[in-house]
């Protein structure tokens, strides 16, 4: 059975973004990317909702075109756009498929039975992007492995982690690294209550 893994980078006060959705607070460097390409080889599907996938979308498409860009930028870059993608969203009209961005597919409800499917499919990991998209598959206890990156940066306000999760969810570390740059990032398995 393919394993669902929720990925985020957090401040220490919990935020996943700052105001106006600023991530430029982002610790990165080339230790973090090359974590980043090892860590989507063993993925072959990303499940986004909708704000998370605008974002993606506004970004790594044309990143993939920069020249400007390391080697390392532009591999994950390359990886992100070709990779299979499914973005939940009531509200978004469309997705487009082109040169940068391809195999992306829009699905309009979101229905647990249906992760369950992708789950028993075989195939690699499967990656959850957005904490508010996360929210749905934590209730449904359809996350496998949480992967929080704890960025050294207090950002002071934005908006929190799995906000609005109203239910406690205990969880066991099962390992962490330390990066020269001070991120810390911590590996959790959820504890079936």
């Amino acid at each position: 059975m393919r394993k669902t893994i929720c990925f985020m980078m957090i401040s220490p006060e919990g935020y996943f973004e700052g105001p106006n959705h600023d991530l430029s607070w982002h610790n990165v460097d080339d230790e973090f990317n090359e974590f980043a390409i090892n860590q989507m080889k063993e993925v072959d599907l990303i499940l986004f909702g909708r704000r998370m996938y605008k974002t993606m979308e506004d970004y790594w498409p044309q990143a993939e075109d920069n020249l400007e860009m390391s080697k390392k930028d532009l591999e994950i870059a390359h990886r992100m756009n070709n990779m299979k993608k499914i973005v939940y969203s009531k509200t978004l009209k469309s997705v487009r498929n082109h040169k940068n961005w391809k195999n992306v597919t829009i699905k309009r409800n979101f229905n647990p039975n249906e992760i369950r499917s992708l789950k028993a499919q075989k195939g690699k990991l499967i990656w959850v992007g957005g904490p508010t998209f996360a929210l749905n598959l934590i209730k449904e206890n359809l996350i496998d492995e949480f992967r929080l990156i704890i960025n050294p940066v207090l950002v002071g306000k934005g908006n929190t982690l799995f906000k609005g999760l109203n239910k406690r969810v205990k969880l066991k570390l099962i390992k962490s690294r330390v990066f020269k740059s001070g991120n810390v990032l911590l590996y959790y398995r959820p504890i079936k209550l």
